[in-house]
């Protein structure tokens, strides 16, 4: 379900308009020809969407302004709660699905937003709450200097992670045939989110010895002689690197364990694969929403997730033991 159908299901009440701020809208400009053809229709207005820790109109501005020609002092609203980054999505989403259409650069404007606050977001899931298209999505994100809005792995629309090029694709290819070089190249390209003749060239390639990326575009390559003249990656750039590595790992492991029937077909089995999927997506959502966390409050944040690292680690340990005794 998304956030404007969810918004729905809330109560309706009445707001002084005087106390409501300014909408934080994808729109540029009110059109006051819409608000006074709403002022001079008839029809009730539905509800205004109001998020409820700034009083910021998040869907209805033309409804506030043609009441205010009603001469009107309140107006029905709904309560969005929600940090200011969600609330900007669901003004995007409302104005999207609904009323006069955004224009191009309103969309563009919002997609370029959007993707500094959720770059592992991807163009697609982008496009899709934008009304624009994943190309220009694309090509928006490589216009934009900062590396961080490029990440090497993005969260897609159906919730999963996966690569966000062809090179790191293609190594994770390699990384399932190196487990299992019998598995099928339509798995192998499911894992790696790769398409099946992708999937064959990777195959084709370590099978003649070659590396599964090819020079072109080997770029992070220390044995690459275009990376030897290019400009040293910084160690953070490397670290993210490093960490879409291991994210991208952690994924293959969990798509073997989730085909394994062992645990697929019993009770105790898709509970372990449920709260492992959550897991994977819950750190996805502690980096979206660690910035949102406030400086007097981060201290005890940090605490509490480092104390919960901790338990998972002594679970990791007591079942590599339990593995151990049982192959000892």
């Amino acid at each position: 379900m998304s956030a404007l159908s969810d918004q729905r299901q809330t109560s309706t009440f009445d707001i002084d308009i005087r106390t409501l701020q300014p909408a934080d809208s994808p729109r540029f400009t009110i059109d006051q020809a819409h608000v006074r053809a709403l002022a001079e229709s008839e029809a009730e207005f539905p509800p205004i969407l109001v998020h409820r820790a700034t009083l910021r109109v998040v869907d209805g501005m033309h409804r506030v302004r043609a009441a205010e020609l009603r001469n009107r002092r309140t107006i029905g609203a709904r309560w969005f709660d929600g940090d200011e980054h969600a609330a900007f999505l669901l003004a995007v989403e409302s104005n999207t699905r609904h009323g006069l259409p955004l224009s191009v650069d309103e969309r563009k404007q919002a997609a370029l937003r959007i993707i500094r606050t959720h770059p592992h977001w991807s163009d697609r899931s982008i496009a899709e709450r934008t009304g624009w298209n994943a190309t220009g999505v694309g090509a928006l994100r490589r216009s934009i200097a900062d590396p961080d809005a490029r990440p090497d792995a993005r969260v897609g629309r159906d919730g999963r992670i996966r690569p966000a090029t062809a090179a790191e694709g293609r190594r994770v290819a390699a990384e399932v045939i190196e487990e299992n070089p019998a598995t099928s190249l339509r798995e192998i390209a499911r894992r790696a989110g790769i398409s099946v003749g992708t999937a064959r060239d990777v195959r084709h390639r370590l099978a003649q010895g070659r590396p599964a990326v090819p020079d072109s575009r080997r770029s992070d390559d220390p044995a690459d002689p275009a990376a030897a003249t290019a400009s040293p990656a910084s160690d953070e750039h490397r670290a993210g690197r490093a960490a879409a590595h291991d994210l991208a790992r952690r994924i293959t492991l969990f798509d073997g364990l989730r085909n394994d029937p062992s645990l697929r077909l019993s009770e105790s089995g898709r509970l372990v694969l449920h709260r492992l999927h959550t897991q994977l997506r819950t750190t996805e959502e502690w980096k979206r929403l660690a910035p949102t966390i406030p400086l007097h409050g981060r201290e005890a944040v940090a605490d509490i997730l480092s104390a919960c690292a901790d338990d998972l680690k002594g679970m990791a340990r007591e079942l590599r033991c339990v593995e151990d005794s049982l192959t000892g």
